[in-house]
């Protein structure tokens, strides 16, 4: 028991002069006893913390500045692309206008051909009906003419007949007139 005590005193003696802090010469002057080396360091530290913070400091406004400048390329980077982005949409919208006009070109030169196309079918239309018209008028003056001079007709009847010619050269002459209109409309529609 008495070697564990032996032991166990130099094991704390061991641990406290292994722990133990060095301490600073003590200059003894007739007033106080001051440490000399303790306000030295102590400046030199202050110095260093300066310095260190100075260097975080300088370092952080150097990280702020990069960052700031990353952000700057970034917006100008954005900028440039909604502006590509703009210019293809109005060159897109353009090619749509200029799509859609010539469509709609297209549709009215179609149109226009149509109305030509009516009008001309219409004057060969009023040329077939003219003609019609004009052979009736002709066989009706011929069977006239036959009655008259065969002296078959009475009075009346030759009233009846001379109307029915007269009506007829009428439609005639009416049918002619559409044909004068619907060939200036022809030739206005051509220009």
């Amino acid at each position: 028991m008495k070697t564990r005590l032996v032991v166990c005193a130099l094991a704390f003696f061991g641990m406290q002069f292994g722990y133990a802090q060095e301490t600073a010469p003590v200059v003894k002057d007739s007033v106080a006893v001051v440490p000399v080396l303790a306000p030295v360091s102590q400046e030199m530290l202050n110095k260093e913390a300066f310095k260190e913070q100075a260097k975080a400091e300088k370092a952080l406004k150097q990280a702020e500045k990069d960052r700031k400048s990353a952000q700057r390329e970034q917006d100008r980077a954005e900028k440039s692309l909604k502006r590509a982005e703009k210019a293809k949409q109005r060159e897109q919208k353009a090619r749509e206008k200029a799509i859609k006009a010539r469509e709609k070109e297209i549709k009215k030169a179609e149109k226009e051909a149509k109305r030509i196309e009516k009008a001309d079918r219409s004057v060969e239309k009023l040329n077939d009906k003219i003609d019609k018209a004009e052979k009736q008028l002709d066989k009706m003056k011929s069977k006239l003419d036959k009655s008259v001079s065969r002296g078959k007709l009475s009075d009346v009847e030759l009233q009846k007949e001379n109307l029915k010619v007269s009506k007829q050269e009428l439609k005639v002459s009416k049918l002619e007139e559409d044909l004068r209109s619907a060939q200036q409309k022809l030739e206005k529609l051509k220009r």
